[in-house]
């Protein structure tokens, strides 16, 4: 795997993310199971280092890390026609669900560094679940 890539489970084939980040494809077999990112702490402050420069804005974006993640994972697509929703939680998460053209939807755990409130956010863990 590429250095400052972020690794979005262990299972599969590594894919390529849009930002520069590497995600690992999912089979539907392990739907509704939690799939934890594996991404250092050191990857995700050289990640914020260069949004705080300016580079990368949309890293603070839930609505892009979402869809660019989606968009890294294998044969999986966005179903435009559906209703996706990015929830804030209290506990300064955000849980953002999208409908998929194979009839599932992908639930993402998004948070900032260091389960804090600022900076950039990324993608803890996702699951596939059926309606």
């Amino acid at each position: 795997m590429k250095k400052g890539a972020f690794c979005f489970g262990s299972k599969g084939n590594d894919g390529f993310f849009l930002l520069m980040l590497t995600a690992c494809s999912h089979t539907a077999s392990d739907k509704d199971e939690w799939i934890a990112n594996d991404i250092t702490e050191k990857e995700l402050s050289e990640l914020q280092s260069q949004y705080e420069a300016g580079h990368r804005a949309g890293l603070n974006d839930p609505v892009q890390v979402s869809r660019e993640f989606i968009d890294s994972l294998k044969g999986i697509k966005v179903d435009e026609s559906g209703e996706s929703s990015i929830e804030e939680r209290t506990d300064h998460t955000q849980l953002a669900v999208y409908p998929l053209t194979n009839g599932q939807s992908i639930e993402m755990e998004l948070v900032h560094p260091g389960d804090g409130e600022e900076g950039i956010l990324y993608v803890k863990r996702y699951r596939f679940i059926t309606k």
